[in-house]
């Protein structure tokens, strides 16, 4: 049983730092060059002011002095209204949009979980001597994230500049994977920035206004979305023509734009890899060379295990609608089991990156070289885990991980979706990696095979005629089924492979039908060939129909002892006490599982079809949409709605309720409509296992009381 009294924090961790550390000198030709980035940065909205400005002068002077040449001039009238308000409007419009990125608040970011000095007195007590060792102010607040990460800044932004109100997130993941040597290096550089105070100050107006440009060249508002469904539905030339006029006009002020941002992001980059430069001077004397080059080395491995991690989660996601609860300690399970050719992959391309012109961070080879060169023993050297500075590490990751999917991802979570993680060593339990849901009644009383006996239907059970024989009958039956159990186990993990190979095969027949390319080894197939395509999805099908066959005699066994269970329960008349179930409950739970297993077969098909459209989706986003593109998602999005349809006629209840569609427009299906569909279907088939659990959970109860 754990203590009740709590270890206090453990100090001695910062007698690991021995020494001082000599300030990197910058010379004057540094400041010179951080001075004229600034500058030249500042001068760049000037620039778009003084385009504004030139526009709205254009825009006068077409108004007040063109209406008269324009209207003496011979011709038609409409020829005429058509010269000067096209242009007017045209105007106009471009002026609202080149404007509108001026007055729009900035999007709404997640607030990071603020650490309290009082949980963590050794986390505040360890930052604060990193500052110390570099000459730097230590932070007013530490708040923690998800991100893989760590970054120092103002704390209230502008308003914090003229003083030394720092605030320092730290990314849970990297508490999660890196020793503590290793985040000293990294709090190091980043406080290593703030020991150039005019420096570090003309770096956040540099960064601020290139996310600035940034901002307002790609991101779009209601008022794009306006414009464009505005363009799509105009019918009249002449209309028509003004709104093409309007578009153009839009497009070439974002282009402005984005050859503005291009020019921030060329002078910024050089300015800020040389900051960085500076500041890796700092890490390097903290936590060494050696140290130095191999956390850039795990940085770039933690990227690579970033990436699958998320890939395990959209999977799981999509399987189950569940999400892990400690994103970082899933991370960590993740990089422990990276594949050793993955790593060597890393390790070997790691020195031949070569540092961009837009690049705002030097390549990690031209710092590893600095890094060499410098040849620095280091002055702290402990190598326990970053995780030993938290008072708990389990309780804030996990809160970080929920802040992560309600505010970065927008997903509303219940403690049902999530799935613990369990925090474990690399040779024991694999967490989240192979974590399942506890097993339920009904897969415990169809012994894990019920997506092969899908849709599932009984009779109407009747009351037992001779309790004693069908008890025994039962017993008898049960223990057979479960001496076969764990022969059965494999078919379903089998079942789940072929379905998944079934369904990339129909979407490489899909597009390669369409007369779009794909590279073979994605969809599981030996070559591109509409032949191979169709092959591979013929024996998919056909393999999975040899599996459900299989399952025949099973199947009758399982019928026959879910028909006995109902039975013995309905010649139940309370004498089961709290485990009584009502014959009227019974019944009514099997005529609802028999009238919703008609509809089985087509929901299916609509989400295997579904999930063919993803594919394709995929496809269309990864290559760019082209023609082909969208008439392959057009045709799949027809299927997908044949098999959602209704029948013509319908009951009273089912016309109250009408099927989910998919626009019958597929280039312009936003990601909420297919996420409407994926979650009708889905509600749909839980709505069907709400039928089924219930009697599985009775049968189970009486098998228990008659055995």
């Amino acid at each position: 049983m754990a203590s009740n009294s709590t270890p206090g924090p453990d100090y001695s961790i910062l007698s690991g730092f021995n020494g001082n550390i000599a300030r990197p000198k910058t010379g004057p030709l540094y400041h010179c060059c951080l001075f004229l980035a600034a500058g030249a940065m500042v001068a760049l909205p000037l620039v778009y002011f003084a385009m504004l400005g030139l526009l709205a002068w254009g825009i006068y002077r077409h108004a007040v002095y063109d209406w008269a040449p324009i209207m003496v001039f011979p011709g038609l009238i409409l020829v005429k209204f058509i010269l000067y308000f096209a242009p007017l409007l045209a105007g106009v419009v471009v002026l609202f949009f080149m404007l509108k990125p001026i007055l729009a608040r900035p999007p709404r970011r997640a607030q990071p979980l603020a650490i309290n000095p009082a949980d963590n007195p050794l986390l505040y007590a360890f930052i604060s001597k990193i500052c110390d060792t570099v000459g730097a102010p230590a932070p007013k607040r530490i708040d923690i994230d998800c991100r893989l990460n760590a970054s120092a800044g103002f704390r209230r932004g502008f308003r914090s500049m003229t003083g030394n109100d720092l605030v320092l997130t730290i990314g849970m993941p990297l508490v999660a994977t890196l020793s503590a040597r290793e985040l000293a290096g990294v709090i190091a550089h980043e406080f290593g920035h703030f020991t150039q105070g005019a420096g570090m100050r003309l770096s956040y107006i540099v960064r601020s206004i290139n996310f600035w440009f940034a901002r307002v060249a790609y991101q779009r508002d209601a008022w794009d979305a306006a414009l464009e469904n505005w363009a799509r539905s105009v019918r009249d030339f002449r209309v028509a023509l003004i709104v093409w006029s309007v578009q153009i006009a839009v497009w070439f002020s974002r282009l402005i734009l984005k050859l503005l941002m291009i020019a921030g992001h060329i002078i910024a980059g050089f300015m800020l890899r040389q900051m960085e430069f500076n500041a890796d001077a700092y890490q390097i004397q903290v936590a060494g060379s050696e140290t130095f080059e191999a956390t850039h080395r795990k940085l770039a491995t933690l990227g690579a295990a970033m990436g699958q991690t998320y890939q395990l989660i959209r999977a799981r996601w999509k399987k189950d609608r569940r999400l892990p609860d400690n994103l970082s300690e899933l991370l960590r399970q993740t990089h422990e089991q990276l594949p050793e050719a993955v790593l060597r992959k890393i390790d070997d391309t790691l020195g031949f990156h070569r540092t961009g012109l837009f690049d705002s961070h030097p390549s990690a080879a031209d710092r590893i070289r600095r890094a060499r060169m410098a040849g620095a023993p280091g002055i702290f050297h402990d190598d326990r885990p970053a995780s030993s500075l938290l008072a708990s590490f389990e309780h804030p990751a996990r809160f970080v991980t929920l802040l992560h999917y309600t505010d970065d991802l927008g997903i509303p979570i219940s403690e049902q979706m999530l799935l613990r993680v369990e925090s474990t060593q690399s040779d024991e339990a694999r967490g989240y990696l192979s974590a399942t849901p506890a097993r339920s009644a009904t897969d415990e009383f169809f012994l894990g095979v019920l997506p092969l006996l899908m849709p599932w239907q009984i009779a109407q059970p009747a009351p037992g005629a001779n309790l004693e024989a069908e008890a025994a009958e039962l017993e008898q039956l049960a223990i057979r089924l479960q001496q076969i159990a764990e022969q059965l186990g494999p078919l379903s993990e089998r079942y789940r492979e072929l379905q998944g190979k079934r369904i990339k095969a129909r979407a490489a027949l899909c597009l390669l039908e369409a007369g779009i390319p794909i590279k073979p080894g994605d969809f599981g197939l030996p070559n591109s060939s509409v032949e191979s395509a169709r092959s591979a999805e013929t024996e998919a099908g056909a393999a999975c129909e040899a599996l459900e066959h299989s399952l025949r005699e099973i199947a009758a066994a399982l019928d026959r002892r879910m028909q006995l269970a109902l039975s013995i329960r309905l010649s139940d008349r309370g004498e089961s006490g709290a485990h009584f179930a009502a014959p009227e409950r019974i019944h009514e739970l099997v005529a609802a599982l028999n009238e919703a297993a008609a509809g089985y077969p087509k929901r299916r098909e609509a989400l295997n079809s579904l999930a063919v459209y993803d594919h394709i989706l995929n496809a269309s986003q990864l290559e760019g949409e082209t023609p082909a593109l969208s008439r392959a998602l057009e045709a799949q999005t027809n299927i997908v709605n044949s098999f959602l349809e209704e029948p013509a006629a319908k009951s009273e209840t089912a016309a109250a309720q009408p099927a989910l569609q998919l626009a019958r427009r597929p280039r312009h299906l936003s990601s909420s409509d297919v996420e409407a569909i994926r979650e009708n279907l889905n509600q749909w088939f839980s709505d069907y296992r709400e039928k089924l659990d219930p009697l599985t959970e009775i049968a189970l109860a009486a098998e228990r009381l008659k055995m």
